[in-house]
């Protein structure tokens, strides 16, 4: 009879260490995944409810850019490059990537001698005032020219129509410092002035166009008096909009138009993902931009390969809507930059990106009032890197057409410039640093498994030891 007491001890150690092998494999393997997770690039640790697969596409446009070309001056492969990768967070504004950049910059602004970089677009300063802002760089002190000078002559602005408008008055509001309140008045006024009957605009004299009214829309965010038409350009969008929640640009579906879309909807407080005016057949404008993922990149078109200046746009697209859920500035919002000190190095190796955001993403919907007198929004929220100057936040497309006049094409479409149709060489395989980040990933997770198997036994036998010295002292006892 004395055995029994003790058979049944050994049953309850057994059970004991039967549990005790589950728990710590659960709880001990989730506690390291999660931090396996979270210091993963990008953004492989959040969980959200988009069907579109948002996140991971986020995830991998950035990357392809990252294992590009590095960026040169350019409308493609340059400033819409770095301001995805500086405003997402995948690399820090001080990184040697960008450090190279600005080294070249500085050496075509000197030898241009002149800070006008184009007599006729004044988009190419615009275009660069913004990316230089987006990594903390001084676009009045560039090689010893003020880049920012030859927007003050609205003559100059002006000839480039709407397009030239809206960014230059995008680069002037993506920093207060870089004031010119006189010009950003005038650009407004001219803007407002050619709102199309029933909302919205066009670069041309015909029907409003989705890509140009999105654009105008967030040149024209933080301007209280833009409110009425920033709201009846929202309108006309929603109209807009195709039955498979697309959006057209010269009567083509294209992912550039979506993107634009995505840019403004995020400037003006309203989730592109979930606002009902833009769900069509069930599909979201942010579906519709996904939809055209392909291998790491965005395609022009339905069907087509990953295209240079569609996967540009998508990616800061994918950045200004991220910003908008997790609350922080939005995409041209520069005031949270740091600066960066001129007297910096420019010489200095490439780090291996951060991939990480500045700011956990929530599923809140918040505006960015961008200035304290005139940011449009249809949300309570306010931005956290508000100040009393205005700021712009139009969204970028490729701010630098081949034509001006009425019959020119829209600056969305990658047919104007050669190497804006050249294709990503994409696929599904992953690169080889990829290829090595999961196999590590893949290795530690087995470590870890193998760490839980390990504790749990060491668990079972420090029970059985004590269960058995407990049941032998009883056992002499009686």
């Amino acid at each position: 009879m004395k055995r029994h007491p003790l058979t049944f001890s050994i049953i309850l150690t057994l059970i004991a260490g039967m549990v005790l092998c589950a728990v710590p494999v659960q709880g001990i393997s989730a506690q390291t995944s999660f931090f396996m997770q979270s210091e993963q690039p990008l953004y492989s640790a959040r969980t959200s409810d988009y069907r579109s697969g948002y996140a991971a596409q986020y995830s991998a446009v950035l990357r392809t850019l990252a294992g590009g070309a590095k960026p040169e001056f350019g409308s493609v492969g340059g400033e819409w490059k770095v301001l995805a990768l500086a405003r997402s967070g995948f690399y820090p504004t001080q990184s040697g990537c960008f450090s190279e950049y600005y080294a070249k910059i500085e050496k075509l602004v000197a030898a241009n001698g002149s800070p006008k970089l184009h007599p006729q677009k004044s988009t190419e300063n615009s275009r660069l005032i913004i990316a230089l802002s987006s990594i903390g760089r001084d676009a009045r002190s560039v090689a010893g020219f003020d880049l920012t000078a030859p927007l003050g002559d609205f003559n100059y602005v002006k000839k480039q129509g709407l397009n030239g408008v809206i960014f230059a008055l995008i680069a002037l509001d993506c920093n207060k410092d870089y004031g010119m309140s006189d010009i950003k008045s005038q650009c407004v006024d001219l803007l407002l002035s050619r709102e199309c009957d029933g909302g919205g605009w066009t670069l041309g004299l015909g029907a409003a166009e989705a890509d140009i009214t999105a654009m105008a829309i967030t040149a024209l965010a933080p301007y209280r008096k833009a409110a009425a038409a920033i709201e009846r350009g929202v309108e006309k969008l929603s109209a807009l909009q195709n039955a498979n929640g697309s959006f057209s640009s010269g009567g083509v579906e294209t992912s550039e138009s979506c993107s634009q879309v995505l840019v403004a909807l995020s400037t003006v407080g309203i989730n592109a993902h979930k606002d009902s005016r833009f769900i069509k057949s069930g599909n979201s404008a942010l579906d519709a931009l996904c939809a055209f993922y392909v291998g790491g990149g965005f395609a022009h078109m339905a069907n087509g390969g990953a295209n240079s200046m569609a996967t540009e746009q998508a990616a800061y697209a994918l950045c200004a809507y991220d910003r908008f859920l997790s609350g922080r500035s939005s995409l041209y919002n520069m005031n949270d930059v740091s600066p960066v000190s001129p007297a910096e190095p420019t010489d200095k190796p490439t780090p291996k990106p951060t991939g990480k955001p500045t700011a956990a993403p929530t599923d809140a919907a918040p505006s960015d009032a961008a200035s304290s007198d005139a940011a449009y929004s249809t949300a309570p929220a306010t931005d956290t890197a508000a100040t009393d100057a205005a700021y712009t936040d139009a969204p970028a497309t490729d701010a630098v057409p081949t034509d001006t006049s009425a019959a020119s094409t829209s600056p969305n479409r990658p047919s104007f410039e050669p190497d804006a149709t050249a294709e990503i060489e994409t696929t599904d395989a992953v690169s080889p640093r990829e290829s090595a980040s999961a196999q590590g990933s893949d290795r530690t997770k087995s470590g870890s498994r193998v760490f839980d198997v390990v504790i749990a036994a060491a668990a079972v036998c420090l029970i059985g030891t004590a269960a058995y010295f407990v049941i032998k002292k009883r056992n002499r006892r009686q």
